[in-house]
């Protein structure tokens, strides 16, 4: 396994790294650019002391690299109070998911003082999705972004890009993907413009800041952190996904607050829920609305925020939903339709 290593020392406002991760102890700061990668790629590591370091003596970082539990890379990197330490590692392609952790141990001469570990994760490249599961489906996207339609090229998933098109121009769509943080008036150009399709498409909702007010879907502005969540990790929506990659995704999303309607032919599946005690209101990050023969998916999770490898999971996870749903329901006609 052929890697390199670049261990530079850096202006502190060269430190501010966009960062999911930040780990704060007494004496120094540990930052993890990024904790799910594609490979080939790189690791970003960002190490500083703190406010606290004003022991005398000289501060050093031994950094330890570990992938599967071996350690793979070993480094000491002197530390300056008022500088900062960038340390990046490469690593080549990887087949399969592998896990892997950095551990830095601050020393003040000889004696050491304190430890912190992160976790991160490597991941292989995307990769197509099945065309045969896709066959004769027609797939629309609503996403000014481009971001979505992007994805689905690296999965080599054929989509039409229904956002600035007139409904006239396209036959009836089987599944229609609205992207993330969609505002309302397009939310409601989507809405009519699929009134009149049939069958019914499935219709995914991507992450959203708010509902059509009909819709009976509530984003509560208080709701940024979560306090404690119920995760259903045998679903198909979260197949390749653990608890601690839920909880990464989890952390910078708001969850959805819909009513548990007790209406006939109704019926709320959620797949990652806030855990409340509320027996009238479902608070969810991810779940399926099925209301007579009508299939939704709203999804709170983020699938296209940075370069996020689990983002593109969980999309070809909502692809395999809605496929499935739209099966069985052409099974379910034709073993009507052979009965009478």
């Amino acid at each position: 396994m052929k890697m390199t290593i670049a261990a530079i020392l850096c202006l502190p406002a060269i430190m501010c790294l966009p960062s999911q991760q930040v780990c704060k102890a007494e004496l120094f700061e540990m930052t993890l650019r990024q904790d799910s990668i594609y490979t080939p790629g790189e690791i970003k590591l960002a190490l500083r002391l703190t406010d606290m370091a004003i022991y005398n003596g000289r501060y050093q970082f031994r950094l330890g690299i570990y992938m599967a539990g071996e350690l793979v890379r070993k480094q000491t990197l002197t530390a300056t109070q008022g500088k900062s330490v960038l340390f990046e590692l490469a690593f080549p392609e990887v087949f399969s998911r592998t896990e892997g952790r950095c551990r830095c141990e601050l020393f003040i001469g000889q004696d050491f003082f304190e430890s912190q570990e992160k976790p991160f994760t490597l991941w292989p490249q995307i990769e197509p999705y099945p065309e045969q599961k896709i066959k004769k489906k027609e797939i629309w996207t609503f996403d000014t972004s481009g971001k979505l339609q992007e994805l689905f090229d690296k999965m080599e998933v054929k989509v039409t890009d229904a956002t600035f098109q007139p409904a006239r121009e396209f036959g009836s769509p089987d599944i229609v993907f609205v992207g993330q943080c969609i505002d309302p008036n397009s939310m409601r150009l989507v809405t009519d413009r699929l009134e009149t399709v049939e069958p019914e498409p499935v219709i995914i909702y991507l992450k959203q800041k708010q509902f059509l007010k009909e819709s009976k879907l509530e984003i509560p502005a208080e709701n940024n952190r979560p306090q404690s969540f119920i995760c259903d990790v045998n679903s198909i929506l979260l197949s390749g996904l653990g608890m601690v990659d839920i909880m990464k995704m989890v952390e910078d999303t708001s969850f959805i607050k819909v009513k548990k309607d007790g209406n006939s032919g109704r019926t709320i599946k959620s797949y990652v829920t806030e855990d409340k005690k509320d027996e009238k209101n479902i608070y969810s990050y991810l779940f399926a609305e099925r209301h007579w023969g009508k299939n939704s998916v709203y999804c709170q999770l983020p699938i296209y925020d940075g370069d996020d490898p689990r983002g593109a999971i969980l999309l070809k996870n909502i692809l395999n939903h809605a496929v499935e749903f739209i099966d069985s329901r052409e099974n379910q006609i034709n073993s009507d339709n052979e009965r009478k």
